[in-house]
């Protein structure tokens, strides 16, 4: 593709000066009956939240949070699982200034410590089977004061809806800037400790166009994310990038064997779909001739390499085309597939909006087709928003990511003499 073909070649980022991805919810919930959310559990329990009720709850879980003396820039740990207290946490921590801590519901108690004392957390907001956690935390984790769970108050614990209850439903989002931190993801971890990679503001607001250019989520519709929600994944799939755009989504929280998936994008007329390969590949092995999902029109997946095998047989079922897509918890979306553009199996896609990729070579030169390098993201003359502020407190990480005029991977690929990219493993085999 020549610069001239380029339908990026023009676009800046315009970041504003302030941002926090309350207002936004705040905004579309001013607009009545706005569908936000619809959500399933494994019993069949279902509920339906609209912009204005996330406002209103995470308006209270804001000022819940403010009563007990949480100051913006305090970190926040929320482990809570496909539950719509989880969105409405997410938002009204974020709300109250604070730096989000996701993780999964179900991590393990030293994992849960070990990102408590790390991030220097003052508060939990945890699913009730974390209730006999409380006390190895307050034993090994002296900042952690605060101890909410989403149920009813216990020994150690404050009820979050009781609570809520009392706290009022009017609060204004703190004025933070769109560099101030409000994220830290940590990684899975190896043989070593997690990394903590550090988000700004910033980093929510662009995943308006992870929204509205890759997911292609569309107002009145329904897109369904089906990540973990500590995962990165789940900001650009079940939060940030449809709720940027004001679009609802479906949660779905149980085990999500393939027959209930395939029932559940026909019930709920799905019209998007974000979900992995190896999702795909269990729905492959269903009789997927026998379903009809006349509402679903775009697909997307992320986390893992997508064959052309899968994406064979799901367009040969359905007509549509899985569009790949390229992201680390240090990022947002880099590279992708996106809808106009031709797909070529296996490949992760060409630059995605607003990214200037590269695949280096030794001593940082830029690697010739075909030749494997290392992914590399330009970051002069303008660093992208959608990029980690930083590996938290921790320098020699950072020395050894950002070198230069660049953001380095860690993982390796392969440019072909179209632009696209094709994923071959990490640099460093960790």
């Amino acid at each position: 593709m020549s610069e001239d073909e380029n339908p990026y070649r023009d676009f800046r980022w315009e970041v504003p000066e302030h941002f926090n991805f309350g207002a936004t919810i705040d905004a579309f919930g001013a607009e009545p009956g706005r569908l936000a959310i619809l959500c399933e559990d494994h019993d069949g329990n279902r509920a339906r939240l609209c912009f204005a009720d996330i406002r209103e709850q995470s308006n209270r879980i804001a000022n819940v949070l403010a009563g007990l003396g949480m100051k913006p820039g305090d970190p926040v740990i929320i482990a809570l699982p496909r539950i719509t207290l989880w969105q409405a946490a997410y938002v009204g921590a974020l709300k109250a200034g604070a730096i989000v801590i996701p993780c999964e519901a179900a991590l393990r108690d030293k994992d849960l410590i070990y990102r408590a004392n790390h991030s220097g957390a003052v508060a939990i907001i945890a699913a009730v089977e974390s209730a006999d956690l409380v006390s190895d935390l307050r034993s090994q984790c002296a900042a952690l004061k605060h101890y909410l769970i989403a149920g009813s108050a216990r020994s150690g614990w404050l009820g979050l809806r009781a609570s809520m209850a009392t706290a009022s439903a009017r609060f204004s989002p703190v004025r933070t800037r769109a560099t101030d931190p409000a994220i830290c993801f940590y990684s899975s971890g190896t043989a070593h400790q997690p990394k903590a990679i550090l988000h700004s503001h910033a980093y929510t607001w662009c995943h308006r166009y992870i929204g509205s250019h890759w997911l292609d989520v569309r107002p009145g519709e329904l897109h369904w994310g089906t990540a973990d929600t500590g995962r990165a994944k789940a900001g650009y799939g079940m939060l940030f990038g449809p709720w940027m755009n004001g679009v609802a989504t479906l949660m779905y929280n149980g085990v999500l064997e393939p027959q209930k998936q395939v029932e559940l994008l026909a019930r709920y007329s799905i019209a998007t779909l974000c979900a992995t390969p190896t999702e795909y590949l269990r729905l492959m092995r269903e009789d997927l001739a026998s379903h009809k999902l006349p509402a679903l029109r775009h697909c997307t997946a992320t986390g893992e390499a997508l064959n052309s095998e899968i994406i064979g047989v799901w367009r040969e079922c359905f007509g549509l085309t899985i569009h790949d897509g390229y992201a680390q918890a240090e990022t947002a979306i880099v590279v992708a597939n996106v809808p106009g553009m031709e797909v070529k199996a296996g490949s992760m896609g060409r630059p995605f909006l607003g990214h200037d990729v590269r695949v280096l070579g030794a001593e940082g030169k830029e690697a010739s087709d075909g030749e494997i390098g290392e992914i590399a993201i330009r970051i002069t003359p303008e660093r992208p928003p959608s990029l980690l502020v930083e590996y938290w407190k921790n320098p020699a990480e950072n020395e050894a990511a950002f070198r230069g005029d660049y953001y380095f991977t860690g993982d390796l690929a392969s440019r072909d003499s179209d632009g696209y990219l094709w994923f071959a493993g990490r640099a460093h085999g960790d």
